[in-house]
Parts: structure tokens; C-alpha cells; sequence
């Protein structure tokens, strides 16, 4: 056999080799905890990129229906995503009333559950529109959605460019490809709705208070809901991460296994480029340039995520608030995970703070809240106390731990902080909000308070 020869014989006995993997872990559930599977993924890559498609861009103009935007990033979803058609039975509460609302059907593969989705309360003229954060999809919204219905809310959720299918999706993509779709799922929904809550997690909540703060803003926009907000980078060091990037092949910051169906698990360079822009445009100092805004603003975060600096996200609410009206002062709600200790001096004269406790077991062997749990339910089919996935990221590079992280029957769980990973070296990073019932009532008592102002 030539070179040639044995070089293929070799790529596809990889090819079939992983193929039958999958044939042996059939559903997106039992990947998930498929240890063999996650180390062939993780070594070889091949859930980190697109499939080869040729990809039309959505034209987001304003005038173009939600239903035409929902059809294309679904069908973009099934062709980019290389496990898109994979069968995924995680039946939520929203997936249900989705199939209900003839929307979905009974069996969904991965491509059904991530993609963006309308969730129609019927005969409502008020919406919801949910934006995800960076590497996510709008999985993100699922159990929340529920609270914004359950108030009289339709529920809409987009899919930022870049998400939905593999990590490489990031390689290339911009700032302003995100922006453009916030302003068509803005200004569509202020087109179909007489009220217009806005609500955004991560990154996804930099680029709403970009938005919001730099153009005249409807008044049909009733209030912004930020979850675990995007502010400035926990590492100072993102600001280099377009510089590093432009190096010749030197194109990632972590490469994963990516078995997390509903998040990008690899990282890129340009990915954190372009969030490092989105929150510098949301920054005090470009703020500071833009007209106040008078806006009632809800917010939840952990004092001690790794993701983002807790002490600039409250800098920047609390300037937020000093420019808000007199109207809306009283409606800023500040939902504070952990100690109040890292609350700016003066920050709770005027701002109504709630600091819920653990008073369960279960929560009390928690070892802080973290960046990506606050959205989730306990319950959560995914990421919730009986999830069969586990975040791991924190140990890519070192096996021993990554494996004891994956398989151990009694992992303990937090935020990946210094000190929590000397005390606890397999840490799996918390991915539910065991606060979420709690955090439920603060959500609908927010909305009722800021109808209550906004009908006088």
C-alpha cells in the first residue's frame, strides 16, 4: 500500500470509528455522559467545526415577518451543524407548549431544541424578546420563558450569527453581525407588540444595552432584564486576544469536546475579540457619551463569576441607575448572589438589593454561583441537579482531573474561582440556580411593579 493509500485508510477508519460512536450513543443525553465518546471528541475535533454548507445570511430588515427569521435560522441550524438531526429528548416545559402551538414536533433532534422559537400567548400584545450570550443558543431561555409567559407574555428568542452549529462558526464572525440581528429583533417586535420587555444574558446583555443607549428608544420598551451581564472580562487580558488572533494559525483559546449540545464548549480567539468589543461599547465610558437611560432595569449576578468582573458590572449598573429617571429609580432591582460585601459604598441607598440564602442542604454544599448558572432551573433536563452533562471545561489540559470531573458519583460543584479549585481540584462548574424558584417570584413581582408605573 502507497503513502497515499494508508493515509486514507487511516481517515476513515477514524471517520467510522467515531461514527460508530455515535451509532452507540444515539441521543444528544447519552453523548453527554459517554466518557469514551467525550475523549474521541475532545482529541480529535470533530464536533468543533461546520459542516461544509453554503450559508446565505439573513437579510434583517425590519419589514421581513419573525416566521421568515425563525425558518431560516432553523434550517441554517440542520445544515451547519453536524449534529443537528440527532435525536435530543429534552422535553421542557416551553418544548411542550412549542409542539402544542403546532411549532415543534414530538421527537426532537438537537436542531428542534437550540433553535430560536416564538412561544405565543394567545390574544397577548406584549412580548419578551430574550437574547443569548456568546457560544450559547436560546436553550438559554427554555426555563425562564416560562416565567415571562406565565406573566401574559409572548416569548421570542434569536440565534446571534456565529451559534447554533460548531465553535469554528466563530472563527470569523463580528460585532456587527451581532448588533444587526438585535436591531431586526428589536425594532420587529416593537413593530408586533404594543409592550416590549428586553432581556439579555452575558454578552447577549452588552449588546442590548449598546442598543438601547444609543438611538432613540421606543417607548413601547418597558423595561431591560440583564442576567449575569457582561461588563468587562474577569481577565484583563481579553483586550489581546485580536492581536494574538491575527498570529498564523494560532486560532483557539480552549479546545473542548463540545458534547454540550446547547453551548460551544472550544473557544476561539475571535470569539473573545468580538465579545470584548460588545461589552466595551457597553462600558461607562462610552456611556458616558450617550443620553441617560430611563429605563427600569432588572438585573441578576454572582459576586464571585469567573467570566465577568462582578465589581464593573455593579459600577456600571450603578451608573445606569444615578441616570434614571426619578419614574424609575424605585423599579431597579439588583438580584445579588453571594457576599454584599463587594456592593460599591452607597450602591444599596437607593437600589432595591436582594441577596437570597441557601437554607437547603443541597444548596448549602454549593460552592458559590457561577457565571452560566443563573438561568437555569434545578430541574433542568440538561444542566439542571439530575443532568447527565457536566461542565468540566476548567481541566481540558490536565486528564487525570477532566476524567475524575466527568465520572466521579459525587462531584462537587461551584464556580471555578482559585480558591475553590485548590480546595476542590475536580470542580464541576455549576450550571443551575438552586435560588430559581426565588429568583421566579423577583422576576414576575419586577414586571408587575414596572406594568403598575408604566399603566399610570
Amino acid at each position: 500500500m502507497n503513502n497515499s493509500g494508508l493515509v486514507l485508510s487511516v481517515f476513515f477508519g477514524v471517520v467510522l470509528s467515531f461514527f460508530s460512536h455515535i451509532a452507540v450513543a444515539q441521543n444528544c443525553i447519552e453523548q453527554a455522559s459517554d466518557f469514551k465518546f467525550i475523549t474521541k471528541s475532545k482529541q480529535q475535533g470533530l464536533l468543533r467545526f461546520e459542516n461544509e454548507h453554503s450559508h446565505q445570511p439573513f437579510n434583517y430588515h425590519a419589514a421581513l415577518p419573525f416566521d421568515d427569521y425563525l425558518s431560516y435560522a432553523y434550517q441554517h441550524i440542520n445544515k451547519a451543524n453536524p449534529r443537528a438531526n440527532i435525536s435530543c429528548p429534552v422535553i421542557t416545559k416551553t418544548y411542550q407548549q412549542l409542539i402544542a402551538q403546532g411549532k415543534r414536533k414530538l421527537d426532537p433532534t438537537i436542531a428542534d431544541i437550540i433553535a430560536p422559537f416564538e412561544l405565543t400567548y394567545p390574544n397577548s400584545n406584549k412580548v419578551a424578546l430574550l437574547i443569548h450570550g456568546l457560544t450559547d443558543t436560546p436553550f438559554t431561555y427554555h426555563d425562564l420563558a416560562q416565567v415571562y409567559y406565565q406573566q401574559g407574555y409572548t416569548v421570542r428568542t434569536i440565534l446571534l450569527p456565529g451559534h447554533g452549529s460548531a465553535a469554528s462558526a466563530l472563527l470569523n464572525v463580528k460585532i456587527s453581525q451581532w448588533q444587526q440581528a438585535i436591531k431586526y429583533a428589536v425594532e420587529r417586535s416593537v413593530q408586533d407588540f404594543d409592550e416590549v420587555i428586553l432581556a439579555g444574558y452575558s454578552t447577549g446583555a452588552a449588546l442590548l444595552i449598546d442598543y438601547v443607549t444609543k438611538q432613540p428608544l421606543s417607548s413601547k420598551v418597558k423595561a431591560l432584564m440583564l442576567y449575569s451581564p457582561g461588563s468587562e472580562p474577569h481577565n484583563k487580558q481579553g483586550w489581546m486576544a485580536k492581536w494574538i488572533d491575527a498570529i498564523p494559525f494560532v486560532n483557539w483559546i480552549d479546545k473542548d469536546a463540545d458534547v454540550d449540545f446547547a453551548k460551544y464548549e472550544s473557544f476561539p480567539l475571535n470569539a473573545a475579540t468580538a465579545s470584548y468589543d460588545a461589552m466595551s461599547l457597553a462600558s461607562i465610558g462610552s456611556l458616558s457619551k450617550r443620553p441617560a437611560l430611563k429605563l427600569p432595569i432588572f438585573s441578576v449576578l454572582s459576586d464571585i463569576d469567573t467570566t465577568i468582573d462582578t465589581r464593573a458590572t455593579l459600577k456600571l449598573l450603578s451608573a445606569l441607575h444615578k441616570g434614571n429617571s426619578i419614574k424609575y429609580k424605585p423599579l431597579d432591582t439588583l438580584v445579588l448572589y453571594g457576599s454584599t460585601d463587594i456592593l460599591p459604598t452607597g450602591f444599596t441607598s437607593d437600589y432595591t438589593v436582594s441577596n437570597p440564602q441557601c437554607t437547603t442542604q443541597q444548596c448549602k454544599k454549593i460552592h458559590g454561583i457561577s457565571h452560566i448558572a443563573v438561568v437555569n432551573s434545578p430541574q433542568n433536563l440538561h444542566y439542571g441537579v439530575n443532568a447527565s452533562y457536566r461542565n468540566c471545561g476548567s481541566f481540558i489540559n490536565d486528564e487525570p482531573l477532566y476524567k475524575t470531573c466527568k465520572t466521579t458519583k459525587n462531584p462537587q460543584l461551584g464556580e471555578r474561582t482559585s480558591a475553590n479549585l485548590k480546595q476542590y481540584p475536580a470542580l464541576q462548574r455549576l450550571t443551575y440556580n438552586p435560588h430559581f424558584t426565588e429568583l421566579k417570584m423577583q422576576i414576575s413581582t419586577f414586571i408587575k411593579n414596572v406594568e403598575h408605573v408604566q399603566g399610570k
